[in-house]
């Protein structure tokens, strides 16, 4: 007997394993999944089983040293996953491999001694659910689909849901996985789940240590722990028996990983649920389009929840209005508050209330500009311009008090106190940024107590949760953040929100701006208002008319779809047809163009041949939209159609050498084609 071994490492050319023979020893122990110590190039290593079979190569093999008894192994259904990942996402085997283990596990000579619990969870107590949740409840329980689409505005109890889900679960004696797009959301999630059902819950994400998710694996191995949240990684998890996903704020990006592989969470867990038999259910106040066109067409099974949850009194959607800022300026006001928006601030300062200033944007400016040449400070490694930050808190007195910094590969710089080009002083800062409005806000308002959550102030482990813990607790009155304030946090005292620039993610040149634009404003706006008192949304804007924002306004999620799904028509874009975009990257900018050009003839010449032509597949060929990044230069070729996947492996058949390349990435599904 042999086995296929697979190693998280690179064996060979188009080899994702080796061949080992099995020892008469162990002949009766091995299963699939195990990992196994070999030797490689006279190296001791681990590996895992991915296949068995009595084909005996026509070269001498080694043997199979030992099982690592005590280390968690894969399921055969997991490498069943593993190679379905590594076919559909173009990302060779050893990588995807890399998913499913801690590096520990794989790494350890001695696995930690391990021993067993007994603490299974059980509910502390029975949820009390409205008429509509129970509804929503009987419906995934009994519908035969596998995927369930629970469309509910913010603040529609969905999470209620998703416990009683839980419960059911647990009662089977299965395990549950509950997905949140971010990091930032998992404190919050977890003390929802706490509250419930104790404290034996598994946590997982990229920022736990090495030791506590080596811990987390071998709970959940064992079935010791039998509901894990986490971000998208926790789908690789050492289930023993998992009964139900749940994955919360679907249309979140974040699903997406954008490195190999680049895999979304998404198509993954629809994977999982055909191979255990089990459902998948997606939850989101705005679901992707491509998720509801789904729901629409009937493959998937669509709840709808349309209306707030009425805690001791009535709770409605907040009432938005939008501001036309060209009229603030027609005023004369220059403010980067609108003459609304600061009434309204100034009142729920008064009254002691809180509000949320969003902006979708770090720093204080988005460029430094010379008034009298048009130059910007641009980053050297990225075609970007720097963003001005100015020091605002005790963390960073290691900083510089003024600096400009890329958000793409990190360079920090002076601010020149003379223009580079022209020497002139005229140097003006230009934009907006959370840190201007955070300064606005200390100027205008000085009894008003702010905290500011962006990239920038959350750069450890725990500082969400404390900036989120510290404005629930109404330690601040104003909370001035990014996009990560939008995504289902429950703030109950929160009854303003007030959008300080809604045009930002529009202007990107990406077929899903509009979408995106949408569902931000929306998830934004909904933090308003959530528990018995009116909450109130003010949209500043200079594009009042844009459909998206309109819709946003309006809480008014079908309207979009409509008038989105005729654009996406139109124009071919997804849900009508699959697109992959593979990216060519180089030091050089002619190389980088030369390399684009020769695979968009590859493609093309294939694209012709007779078993294509019933499949046409458009390819466009066009530099990126940042086209310099971190000293290298990106052209991009998009692939449109039915199965452009499919030219993709013709192609990379008959051409395997020109797609060696390591600049070359595939990004099947992408998120943009920018």
């Amino acid at each position: 007997m042999f086995a296929e071994i697979l190693l998280d490492q690179k064996v060979g050319k188009d080899k994702d394993t080796l061949t080992y023979k099995i020892p008469e020893t162990l002949i009766k122990s091995v299963e699939l999944g195990n990992i196994v110590e070999i030797t490689l190039r006279n190296r001791k290593t681990r590996g895992v089983i991915a296949k068995f079979h009595d084909h005996e190569p026509t070269y001498k093999t080694k043997e199979i040293l030992e099982v690592a008894a005590k280390a968690p192994h894969l399921r055969p259904w997991q490498i069943e996953l593993l190679f379905w990942m590594s076919d559909y996402y173009f990302c060779p085997a050893y990588k995807i491999l890399k998913l499913f283990f801690p590096a520990s596990i794989t790494k350890k000579k001695k696995l930690a001694e391990w021993i067993p619990h007994d603490e299974i969870l059980q509910s502390n107590k029975n949820l009390t659910l409205t008429p509509d949740q129970e509804k929503a409840v009987n419906t995934i329980f009994t519908t035969s689909k596998q995927t369930v689409l629970l469309h509910g505005i913010t603040g529609s109890g969905k999470t209620e849901i998703y416990r009683r889900i839980a419960e059911n679960t647990l009662n089977k004696g299965q395990q549950i996985l509950m997905l949140v797009p971010e990091i930032t959301l998992t404190p919050q999630t977890f003390q929802n789940f706490q509250q419930e059902f104790g404290d034996n819950i598994a946590i997982l994400h990229s920022q736990l240590t090495a030791k506590q998710k080596e811990n987390y694996w071998y709970r959940i191995f064992h079935g010791e722990t039998n509901i894990i949240i986490g971000s998208r990684s926790a789908l690789f998890a050492p289930f023993k028996n998992l009964g139900a996903i749940i994955m919360d704020e679907e249309h979140e990006p974040s699903y997406k990983q954008d490195q190999a592989p680049r895999y979304h969470s998404k198509d993954v867990a629809f994977k999982i649920s055909k191979l255990l038999n089990i459902k998948v259910i997606l939850g989101s106040a705005t679901p992707s389009i491509e998720t509801y066109y789904e729901a629409y067409k009937g493959n998937y099974e669509l709840i709808e929840l349309k209306n707030r949850i009425q805690v001791n009194e009535p709770t409605s959607l907040p009432q938005v209005t939008i501001v036309d800022l060209r009229d603030e300026i027609k005023k004369k006001n220059y403010s980067i508050f609108s003459e609304l928006l600061s009434e309204k601030l100034n009142k729920k300062i008064e009254q002691h209330e809180q509000a949320i200033l969003f902006l979708n944007r770090r720093g204080s400016a988005s460029a430094v500009l010379c008034r009298e040449c048009g130059h910007i400070e641009k980053c050297e490694q990225c075609d970007v311009a720097l963003t001005y930050h100015k020091r605002l808190s005790i963390e960073e007195l290691n900083l510089p008090a003024e600096r400009l910094i890329c958000h793409h590969c990190g360079i920090i710089k002076k601010v020149p106190t003379l223009c580079p080009n022209c020497q002139s002083a005229f140097i003006r800062y230009i934009g907006l940024g959370t840190q201007k409005i955070e300064e606005t806000v200390l100027r205008d308002y000085p009894k008003a107590r702010t905290i500011r959550a962006d990239r920038d102030t959350v750069q450890h482990r725990d500082s969400f949760e404390k900036i989120y813990n510290a404005f629930k607790n109404h330690e601040a009155d104003i909370l001035i953040g990014t996009q990560m304030i939008g995504k289902g946090l429950h703030l109950p005292q929160v009854n303003l929100v007030g959008v300080v620039l809604a045009d930002l993610s529009l202007t990107i040149p990406d077929f899903r701006s509009a979408e995106r634009t949408f569902q931000i404003l929306t998830q934004v706006a909904g933090r308003a208002g959530r528990q018995g008192s009116k909450g109130e949304v003010v949209i500043q804007t200079y594009l009042p008319d844009n459909y998206a924002i309109r819709a946003a306004a309006a809480h008014n999620y079908a309207g979009f779809f409509e008038e989105e799904m005729k654009i996406r028509k139109a124009f071919n874009y997804p849900p009508f047809s699959k697109i992959v975009k593979i990216t060519l990257v180089d030091a050089k900018a002619e190389k980088a163009h030369q390399k684009a050009k020769r695979l968009f003839e590859i493609l093309n010449e294939e694209n012709q041949t007779p078993e294509l032509q019933n499949l046409p597949t458009v390819i466009a060929l066009y530099p990126a939209f940042i086209h310099k990044l971190q000293n290298k230069y990106r052209w991009n070729i998009l692939l449109t159609g039915q199965n452009p996947s499919l030219l993709l492996k013709r192609s990379h058949e008959k051409n395997p050498d020109d797609w060696e390349d390591a600049g070359i990435r595939i990004d099947v599904d992408p998120l943009s084609s920018s």
